[in-house]
């Protein structure tokens, strides 16, 4: 009729079969298999998941190494933070691999034999691990079963080997070492020898208090212990009562500074610093030719004149060493002059030695460093008696000979037989105890410092686990990709495009309803039906149906 549209022609997509010859045409236009070009592609994958997975099994080494490694760290919360990263996505890549392995594995189970309908689609499903454990369930095939009990026990198995990599290190409070901060510290009061530790105050007594304290500091100092220079502490590190404060060379030893939190504080710390007092001795030595036996008043030394030296303050006789310090000679704020006599009745020595009270290393305040009446008494203090010293008979005198007596079965009385190297290291050890516990018994101030702080430490229980996990993780997944790929590669692989499965199952679901379930589809195709994945023209696999 004039006027009206022409009416629109409808247009249904026809289900019909296309002819032989287009689907000739369809079928080899873009499937030829090419197994080479397959397994050089199934390689990269493999490759690349298995290379992840070496640089995060890496990662977690290095950081477990670096944290480790640090003797304080300021908080867990970074570490864990880090770990925890990693840990996971090395689980996430070992599972995706396996995952990848099963995905391409199951192709070459498609394989080997005609199934039905319903276990061919739960193997097509299989990387799935919740569908790999049905198609265990309902399967009655020996090789299916041990498919699935092979890929679910390496499944379990890494698992287990991740969550057991935490139990190899602990994050706890470190006992060793402390973190600093700029704050108030309370250090020793190194002024003076506050002699109230081991006696009552004598104001008329003062100096020979300061003597005897003095000698009797240098002796307790046994029982703290001497260590060599190599066993210094490092700054930061937590003041331990089992560990040696002083710390000897071959002529000289050190002490080392700590400083504690204040006393109002929450917490109690105790750290070394990289402050430091030297003492040092400097001897000479000569044979005793006449005397030497420790039973007269006089000896004779044998020096280019033959000297003579005496009266001795005490005839104590052989095995023994004689200690003597005269106030009246010359004597500095940190150096005096010691004198010993090392009697023996066949091999006796006599020395004089000069002994250093070195300044405080890296003192920054006046209240780090030690006091010139403090130095003054360490320096000979081996040899000082303060109470009773006199060889005259006038008691208490505080200008007479000072002198201490030591058996050779002591550790300052051993004898050294002209080693003058080892004579110096007597007196050097001698003064530096008095310094080292003058430092632990006097009262301490505050002072504006490096407080310490609590800090955390991470401990690697056996590093041999470790090696174990991480290894065995790594190896374990390359052998896995070795033989997935061998495996893979003897069938042909299809891709996880969903118009290319639909490609491979449409020739074998042509009868079957579209909107129908896996289940639904495998019931209507026949309890008789059988799938089978074959090879065909051009070497490409195809699923083929069997009744």
């Amino acid at each position: 009729m004039a006027g009206q549209e022409p009416a629109k022609e409808m247009r249904i997509p026809s289900l019909v079969e296309p002819d032989a010859a287009s689907t000739h045409t369809a079928r080899y236009a873009y499937e030829p298999f090419d197994r080479k070009s397959q397994f050089r592609r199934l390689l990269f994958r493999s490759l690349t998941r298995w290379l992840i997975t070496v640089a995060l099994a890496a990662s977690i080494y290095g950081v477990l190494w670096s944290y480790s490694s640090k003797p304080v760290l300021a908080s867990k919360r970074a570490f864990n933070v880090v770990i925890l990263g990693l840990s996971i996505g090395l689980g996430l890549n070992i599972a995706s691999s396996l995952k990848g392995m099963v995905s391409e594995t199951r192709w070459w189970l498609l394989s080997l034999r005609p199934t039905s309908p319903r276990e061919a689609d739960l193997i097509l499903q299989s990387e799935n691990l919740s569908r790999m454990i049905l198609l265990g369930l309902n399967t009655s095939r020996f090789s299916i079963k041990l498919f699935v009990s092979f890929w679910l026990l390496v499944n379990l198995a890494a698992q287990i080997a991740l969550a057991t990599l935490g139990l190899t290190y602990n994050v706890n409070p470190s006992d060793k070492f402390a973190l600093t901060r700029p704050g108030l510290v309370s250090v020793p009061d190194m002024s003076e020898i506050q002699t109230n530790k081991v006696l009552s105050p004598r104001p008329s007594q003062a100096i020979s208090a300061l003597r005897y304290t003095a000698n009797s500091y240098g002796l307790v100092a046994l029982a703290i212990g001497f260590g060599s220079l190599h066993e210094i502490p490092q700054p930061g590190a937590v003041f331990n009562p089992d560990n040696n404060l002083t710390f000897c060379g071959q002529t000289s030893c050190r002490y080392v500074f700590y400083e504690a939190t204040p006393s109002h504080a929450s917490y109690f710390a105790n750290v070394a610093t990289n402050r430091y007092v030297e003492t040092s001795a400097s001897c000479q030595g000569w044979r005793v030719l006449q005397g030497g036996d420790g039973l007269r008043r006089e000896i004779v030394i044998d020096d280019s004149e033959k000297s003579k030296y005496g009266p001795l303050p005490a005839l104590n006789g052989p095995e023994q060493t004689l200690f003597m310090h005269n106030p009246a000679e010359p004597s500095g704020d940190t150096w005096s002059i010691v004198m010993a006599l090392e009697a023996s009745s066949t091999d006796p020595w006599f020395y004089r030695c000069n002994v250093t009270i070195g300044s405080v290393i890296n003192a920054v305040a006046k209240e780090h460093l030690v006091g010139t009446s403090v130095s003054r008494m360490a320096a000979p203090a081996i040899a000082l008696q303060g109470y009773g010293a006199s060889t005259t008979g006038v008691a208490n005198s505080t200008t007479q000979l000072q002198f201490q007596s030591y058996p050779a079965e002591s550790s300052f009385g051993r004898p050294v037989r002209g080693d003058t190297n080892a004579f110096s290291l007597l007196l050097a050890q001698f003064s530096c105890g008095v310094l080292t516990v003058v430092a632990q018994s006097n009262s301490n101030i505050l002072v504006p410092g490096l407080m310490p702080i609590k800090g955390v430490t991470l401990e690697i229980t056996s590093w041999k686990y470790v090696h174990l996990i991480l290894a065995t993780g790594v190896g374990l997944q390359l052998l896995l990709t070795v033989l997935a790929l061998v495996t893979a590669n003897s069938v042909q692989v299809r891709s996880h495009s969903h118009l290319a499965m639909a490609g491979l199952l449409r020739p074998v679901l042509r009868d079957v309803s579209s909107v129908a379930n896996g289940r639904q589809v495998a019931s209507m195709m026949g309890a008789d039906a059988r799938l089978s994945y074959a090879p065909g023209r051009g070497g490409g696999y195809h699923l083929l149906l069997e009744r």
